[in-house]
């Protein structure tokens, strides 16, 4: 409440006093009370489904936001009383201090439906951000930045929504409240959709709206959602399933928003929707008025990726890149260049490089005074002198440990860019030449067809150690070398990586398994396409450490210098020391062994590329020193990730 001139009365009071008063409105005085317990004080706001009234719980004694169907709706459309009890009962399930929390629902003596809610005050985004833009496009971009921590609430609160399989397909600023102490609230779950229901909510968009082109108008039809703030599978099914990657669309594009000072799409719905069919990307939060943070740039970017799969998981990824960025951390959708990645190191590692620094300035001041105070005394005279060489000799070991940390890590970096981009060339070759004879391929399930080709390739990729044909969903059919020809007629459909190129129609590489033959093996799967259908698939199998061994550079592997070549998991595709092949760098014996690998293999898992160090045993010996990392990410598929790492000794 606002004001003093009712300092005297409690809130029900104060309430009833506005009621009086409001009696001479347009409401009707018979609507001043919703049922026995709540009391209504007028009108918050009114959307096409609903209204949001003032009510006071006169049970508990507190303000509250009621929501309230419009019966006049339901003649329209029957759906509008089912989409209202189901935004009710999503939103009361989602207990996040983020979202809105419902305390009851019920139904009117009129039989309209109500929920009610947290009363929530303050601003929205929308009107935040609006307010920024009055300022010069420096200072309004510097205020925007400031809504950043706002963005990350948001983000967390989905990522909680996100893993209770709920997707709020309406993500916009003006369903975003800018709480009075801090509080950052999502509304309006009106359109949300759980797991992989089927959308139900389905009727023609009004056609005065198709031209309204507001950024805030929420379209309830054919297509759901508000137009600026749209995914492009929300507009069109070729770009896939609406799930919580379309969220992270709309997050992407209220960080556009924080960056550039507007949404990215504007028009009517019409040139919305042709803008988001097209294949050409969005536009880049990188040409806005004024240059935003590179890093945020890339991380909006990813985000807004028109091809689902090139975006965030969901906002627990999006969250997590925003607060690496806020704190400081390597954000993995930017791509730092070597001199930024070294900078970082020598910022985060300042109190170990400076320590040589750090005591030529100490004996510098110590003969400096020595000098000071004894002038004429020979002897003081001999002891500034030796000082002097002692700060001349810190000096030089510390200049020289600062020009071999940048040496290690340049030729590191250097030589794990090389090795990621042989790999990336190796499978992409052989997956090349898998895919021009798929295509050329007959029939999957004639052996005597497949076998010449399967030869064939084999001749030309002799670094692979077996080629297969399969017939859907698992049965193969055909194999070389003949030595594995007892292989022939097995069932394979329940392997994963079997079924996931069945599913996604391209490449796949699998995870690293156990061969029968009691060998580590990765296999490539590449689909046989027949239009839409997929009858079958060629396989390659690779003994893995031996398939990434031949792949790195002669001489690399030193007693000081290791490789190691990681899954996506931890597992250990390749290392220098054969004993770890096969164990994942991850697992919980080695840290204890060495505690400082668990923040560097954090590192590796979480930053696309970057430098890094720990201290522990050397390679192969119990020696203790310090060990340099640096670390690349090559994707020889879509479904893939892996992680070159050249560490060497220093110090």
């Amino acid at each position: 409440m606002r004001g003093n001139d009712n300092a005297d009365f409690d809130d029900y009071t104060v309430l009833k006093l506005q009621l009086d008063a409001a009696q001479g409105s347009q409401e009707s005085t018979a609507d001043y009370r919703l049922t026995d317990h709540y009391s209504l004080c007028g009108t918050v706001g009114q959307g096409g489904v609903g209204r949001v009234l003032l009510g006071f719980d006169e049970r508990v004694g507190r303000q509250v936001a009621i929501k309230e169907m419009l019966a006049s709706n339901e003649a329209v459309d029957p759906t509008i009383r089912l989409r209202f009890l189901r935004e009710a009962q999503i939103t009361g399930r989602l207990e996040h201090p983020g979202i809105v929390p419902v305390y009851d629902m019920g139904t009117t003596s009129q039989g309209a439906p109500y929920y009610v809610m947290r009363l929530v005050r303050g601003q929205t985004l929308a009107e935040a951000l609006s307010a920024c833009n009055s300022e010069q496009p420096e200072q309004a971009l510097a205020k925007r930045l400031q809504l950043l921590d706002r963005l990350i609430d948001v983000c967390e609160a989905m990522a909680y929504a996100h893993s209770k399989g709920v997707v709020h397909r309406d993500l916009k600023p003006g369903n975003i409240v800018l709480g009075q102490f801090g509080e950052t609230i999502i509304l309006d779950w009106g359109l949300a959709k759980i797991g992989i229901e089927a959308d139900v909510f389905r009727r023609a968009v009004p056609a005065a709206s198709e031209e309204a082109g507001s950024d805030d108008l929420t379209q309830v039809g054919e297509i759901l959602g508000t137009p600026a703030y749209m995914a492009p599978e929300q507009v069109d099914q070729r770009y896939g399933e609406v799930d919580a990657r379309t969220d992270v669309f709309a997050l992407g594009c209220i960080l556009y928003h924080i960056l550039v000072g507007r949404a990215p799409l504007k028009g009517s719905l019409s040139s919305i929707v042709e803008q988001l069919k097209s294949k050409a990307p969005l536009p880049s939060s990188r040409k806005g008025p004024v240059p935003a943070p590179a890093e945020l740039t890339a991380i909006c970017d990813k985000a807004l990726a028109k091809d689902k799969l090139c975006r965030f998981r969901d906002a627990a990824e999006l969250t997590d890149e925003l607060r690496a960025f806020r704190d400081g951390r390597l954000v993995s959708a930017y791509a730092y260049s070597r001199g930024e990645l070294l900078r970082r190191f020598v910022a985060r590692n300042k109190a170990a490089l400076s320590a040589g620094l750090a005591v030529v300035m100490a004996v510098a001041i110590g003969a400096g005074l020595a000098v000071h105070f004894a002038m004429d005394a020979r002897k003081e005279r001999e002891v500034a002198v030796a000082e002097r060489r002692m700060a001349v000799h810190a000096r030089e070991r510390a200049e020289t440990a600062l020009a071999d940390v940048t040496r290690i890590s340049n030729e590191n970096l250097t030589a794990a860019d090389q090795i990621a981009e042989d790999i990336a060339n190796a499978i992409g070759s052989i997956r090349s030449g898998m895919e021009r004879l798929a295509d050329a391929a007959g029939n999957v399930g004639d052996r005597k067809a497949m076998t010449p080709i399967l030869t064939s390739l084999l001749t030309r990729y002799p670094d692979a150690e077996l080629f297969a044909a399969t017939i859907a969903p698992g049965t193969i059919t055909a194999v070389a070398p003949a030595k594995y020809a007892e292989a022939i007629g097995a069932d394979t459909s329940r392997l994963e990586h079997n079924r996931l190129a069945l599913e996604l129609a391209e490449p796949i590489l699998s995870r690293v398994y156990e061969a029968p033959e009691g060998f580590d093996a990765v296999t490539l799967v590449v689909p046989i396409k027949r239009g839409k259908t997929i009858p079958g698939f060629l396989s390659a199998r690779f003994k893995a450490a031996e398939f990434l061994g031949k792949l790195l550079p002669a001489g690399l592997q030193t007693q000081e210098r290791a490789v190691w070549i990681i899954q996506d998991d931890g597992f250990i595709l390749y290392d220098t020391d054969t004993d770890e092949i096969g164990e994942n760098l991850f697992r919980e014996e080695r840290f204890d062994k060495i505690p400082e690998l668990r923040q560097l293999a954090r590192q590796i898992a979480d930053q696309e590329a970057g430098i890094g160090y720990y201290h522990g045993p050397t390679h192969g010996s119990g020696r203790e020193s310090n060990r340099i990392a640096a670390w690349q990410t090559v994707r020889p598929t879509k479904n893939r990730a892996w992680k070159v790492v050249v560490l060497e000794q220093w110090g």
